[in-house]
């Protein structure tokens, strides 16, 4: 059961190519683990490493598409990597799969209010402390 090949792959000798044959190839082929185990790793890893900008949404796609893991199951695998390894590395991840599936949630309301007036670095005035 061949892993599919990413889009990303290239002319023969490229970057892509090579990890089209070795890493998408050779590595994704191995017996020992299935596909969606060896998908649960490869997720686990990349959020772990904060990889949520191109390799764990690339991943997440890939798990979707090939049925291997649910949206479902991703957003566990989230809630999973929250208390192992981390909030803002599981938060990133879930993110990661709302880039995946194009879907928008709260995470953009979450900046907004993070980044408004109420959360300024600038401590009030004098005057703003009088009644």
């Amino acid at each position: 059961m061949q892993c599919p090949v990413p889009a990303f792959v290239g002319e023969p000798g490229s970057l892509g190519d090579l990890a089209a044959q070795h890493i998408f190839g050779d590595l994704w082929d191995r017996p020992g683990l299935s596909r969606r185990e060896r998908r649960l790793v490869t997720l686990a890893v990349l959020a772990t490493l904060g990889q949520d900008r191109l390799h764990a949404p690339l991943h997440i796609k890939a798990a979707l598409d090939s049925g291997d893991l649910s949206e479902a199951e991703l957003r566990e695998t989230a809630v999973q990597i929250a208390y192992y390894a981390g909030w803002p590395l599981a938060t990133s991840f879930d993110a990661a799969v709302d880039t995946a599936t194009g879907r928008r949630t709260g995470y953009d309301l979450v900046h907004d209010l993070a980044s408004g007036p109420a959360n300024s670095a600038t401590p009030p005035t004098e005057a703003e402390d009088q009644p």
